[in-house]
């Protein structure tokens, strides 16, 4: 009886009139990916032809027909996207590839028999989609500028999907509290789903993870709070300070050396008696043919003091 009641739930079959419907009655599928529908006469009747059709507001949409006397027909606004994966007169099976958003709704597939007519089997298509499941931490300082022990931390989670994703946190026991939960309507498909709170920060940050739990039809993960983005936070509000210290202090240096050598070349010029009083030792170059001039032989010449005015005699 379970094995019977499973089967019955992974392939929906009805009888409309004489057509048997297969696969479920409504079939999910992530936007992108690629869906088919297939329908079965089981009458002994003769179908002369099988169609295809949207249904729209107003008019339903034909899709494709198959037939003996023309074959396969796919209208030329599905042909990008819809092939049929099986075509006969009992039998008949389209397959969308690529599914968006706009492919969802119900789809009816039509056989016309003689002599008793058209007879309809009818299913539907649900698109879902997921983007964009992040975590986030950051120090946030309270406006007072108290002490770090007073900072406090907000802790975002977002995804954006169709339909909207359910968002909860793993938390402590100590920390459990209610976040705040916003919709934000991305199109008239997709719905972006925030959840954030904030707490002091304290040890049990390091001691107990946190962790966002985001739960769609396509995605069931866990996301881990990134504790390296309470640094983050430090380094944003340091970085600035950094940025105009260095600004001003490196330039301003260059300006104090700059007219510190300015002032020492001024100084030198209007002075010039008082430069040159200064003594300046300078050592003779003592070569071979000139070191008996000071009697010295293999040892270095002796300094001789430089006199204004005075030639140097090497």
């Amino acid at each position: 009886m379970i094995v019977a009641c499973l089967l019955l739930s992974a392939v929906w079959t009805v009888v409309s009139g004489s057509v048997q419907v297969m696969h479920r009655k409504v079939q999910s599928v992530q936007a992108g990916g690629n869906v088919t529908f297939s329908c079965r006469l089981i009458t002994n009747e003769d179908a002369l032809q099988v169609t295809w059709q949207k249904e729209m507001e107003g008019a339903d949409d034909n899709i494709a027909t198959y037939s003996t006397i023309n074959g396969q027909k796919i209208v030329k606004s599905y042909g990008s996207h819809v092939s049929f994966a099986h075509s006969g007169l009992q039998a008949s099976a389209i397959s969308l590839q690529g599914v968006t958003f706009q492919d969802e709704g119900c789809y009816k597939c039509i056989f016309n028999t003689f002599p008793s007519g058209a007879v309809t089997g009818r299913m539907c298509l649900k698109v879902y989609a997921i983007s964009d499941p992040k975590v986030e931490a950051k120090l946030m300082p309270r406006p007072d500028k108290a002490k770090d022990d007073d900072e406090v931390v907000e802790m975002s989670c977002s995804a954006t999907g169709k339909p909207a994703p359910k968002i909860t946190w793993r938390l402590p026991s100590a920390l459990q509290q209610k976040p705040r939960e916003y919709h934000v309507r991305v199109s008239n498909q997709t719905m972006t789903v925030i959840s954030n709170f904030t707490l002091a920060r304290s040890k049990i940050l390091q001691e107990h993870p946190i962790a966002c739990v985001i739960q769609h039809p396509s995605l069931n993960v866990t996301l881990a709070l990134p504790m390296d983005g309470l640094m983050q936070g430090q380094d944003a509000a340091i970085a600035p300070v950094l940025a105009t210290t260095t600004g001003v202090l490196v330039p301003l240096i260059f300006l104090l050396l700059l007219g510190f050598l300015f002032y020492h070349c001024l100084r030198q010029l209007h002075d010039p008696e008082r430069h040159r009083a200064r003594p300046c030792w300078v050592l003779p170059v003592c070569t071979k043919d000139k070191c008996g001039k000071y009697k010295v032989t293999g040892k270095q010449a002796p300094a001789v003091p430089l006199t204004s005015g005075a030639p140097l005699d090497t």
